[in-house]
Parts: structure tokens; sequence; C-alpha cells
């Protein structure tokens, strides 16, 4: 695991990951900025319903809306991963895994379904456990890692093998080395916290994925 993650900030800087660097980090901006207005104007009006509390509202407003950005963002940055992450994919192939034949593109759009399906389901755990992260400090923390490991770990995985990896293979490799997949995650997770890493974090995470996929298909990289 430390491995693939030290590779796959080794690679950043690399001119083949600069394309999709650039739209990574350009997804993540446009979705972090929309996601704090959605949810500022959505604080603003559920809160200010008579006059008296327009003042409330928008001093809630101010310092909610950043704080429930920072706990929805793992999810929704999930949601557009698929417009990015094939790219991303190819840019490691490429340098570490020259070898490694074209995937059929039914497995492409197979992947495509699986992470809209996954980070749906993300958001929706998310928003269920915004009581918990608001108002057990210390529990929070573990739980956004805990929750937000698990899923982007398994995200992370799903994009990355079933491109290769027939169905039942792909469960066989999750059921045998999930754990590592999982903190993967989490550390993707942690670094989801950290103001400007967290525009870089998802395609570190993806990129790890293709190191420990390859790796448990027994694959040397070159």
């Amino acid at each position: 695991m430390v491995s693939a993650l030290s590779r796959a900030f080794a690679q950043l800087p690399r001119p083949e990951m600069r394309g999709p660097l650039l739209r990574s980090v350009a997804w993540a901006c446009l979705v972090f900025a929309a996601l704090w207005w959605l949810l500022a104007v959505l604080l603003h009006h559920w809160l200010a319903q008579t006059h008296w509390v327009e003042v409330l509202a928008a001093f809630l407003g101010a310092f909610a809306a950043p704080v429930l950005t920072w706990l929805l963002f793992p999810s929704v940055v999930v949601m557009i991963l698929g417009l990015y992450a094939e790219a991303i994919i190819e840019a490691v192939e490429r340098r570490h895994y020259p070898n490694l034949a074209t995937p059929p593109p039914s497995r492409q759009m197979a992947n495509l379904w699986s992470g809209i399906r996954l980070a749906l389901l993300g958001l929706v755990l998310n928003i269920v456990a915004l009581p918990f992260y608001l108002l057990f400090p210390g529990l929070n923390l573990v739980l956004f890692l805990g929750l937000n490991g698990y899923l982007l770990g398994r995200e992370y995985f799903d994009v990355v093998a079933l491109r290769r990896v027939d169905w039942r293979g792909t469960q066989r490799l999750w059921r045998e080395h999930r754990l590592r997949f999982i903190l993967t995650g989490v550390v993707v997770a942690g670094l989801f916290a950290l103001p400007v890493v967290n525009l870089v974090a998802p395609i570190i995470g993806l990129a790890a994925a293709v190191h420990l996929v390859e790796r448990f298909r027994g694959l040397d990289p070159v």
C-alpha cells in the first residue's frame, strides 16, 4: 500500500500525467465550488423562513456550508470519477505496465455504471451520517474515515479491476485483498480533508489502485 501510494505521488509531475491531472483538478474545483454554493443556498432557504432569523441564517450558513462541503466532497467527486478515470489509469499503465492490452469497451461502460452506483450510495450514507459528524467530536473523524475509506477503496478497486478481470475474479481479488484497498481509501479520505491536496486526492487514490490491482494479479511493473 505504501509503495503504491508513493508511486502515485511520484508520477504526478510526469508529462503523461499532466493532462489527466489538470482535468482532475478542474473537475474537483468545479464540484467543490458548486457543492459549497448549493449547500449555502439550501441552508439559507431552510433557516431563513422568517425575517428575524435571516441574520442567524447568514451566520450559520457561512460556517455550516464549508463544513458540510468538506464532509460530502469525497462522495460527490467519486460520482464524476468516471469522466477522467480512464485517462489516469492509461497514464499509469503506459509508464509502469506497458505490456498490458487495451481493455474492451464493454468493460469500461460497466465500470462507469458501477462507479456511479457506488458514489450515489456513498452520498446517501454520508448524508445519513451528518448528525453523527456534527454532534460527536472525535467519533466523527473515525466515522468519516471509516465510511469514506471503505467507499473510496471499493470504488478505486472496481474502477481498475473491472477493466481487465471478470466478475468472479474481481470478487475473489476483493475478498483476498480488501483490507489493503480499504486502508488506501482511508489514506485518500484523509487527504480529502487537507486544503489543496484534496484536489489531487482522487488521482492519487486511483493511481495507487492500479499498482495494487496489478501486483495482486501477479504482474510486476516494468
